[in-house]
């Protein structure tokens, strides 16, 4: 008897779990919205202009910051991953290779999580 009764509530539990999920519907800011919709946006209009031996790289705000305040940005070079953080644009990496072209993405942070890149910058070759 006491069998029975702990499966149907574990049934029922399994049953509404996903309405109280991330990314389970809902569409709204909270409980149940897509993680997408909690996390900012990838910053947009990524450039890059060499310098010796590093790259100042400047680009646009997310369109949409989440449900917190994006707190830092972090600029990757690629190849290499190295990086850089800062508050807002334009953010410098340094210890680049000279000679080397470098492509750059950003991605904002909050408190909620990091979210996706940005699409990737002009080519730069630091000297």
């Amino acid at each position: 008897m006491i069998g029975k009764a702990i499966a149907t509530a574990l049934i029922g539990i399994l049953i509404a779990a996903p309405a109280f999920g991330f990314g389970a519907g809902g569409g709204g800011i909270g409980i149940g919205a897509p993680m997408e919709t909690l996390m900012p946006g990838p910053p947009g209009n990524v450039t890059a202009t060499a310098g010796e031996a590093m790259a100042t790289v400047s680009f646009s705000p997310p369109k949409t910051n989440g449900i917190k305040p994006i707190t830092v940005y972090t600029v990757t070079a690629y190849p290499g991953h190295v990086q850089a953080q800062g508050a807002k644009s334009p953010i410098v990496v340094t210890g680049l290779k000279s000679g080397e072209t470098y492509t750059f993405r950003v991605s904002a942070h909050s408190a909620i999580g990091t979210g996706l890149a940005s699409a990737p910058s002009n080519c730069v070759t630091p000297r």
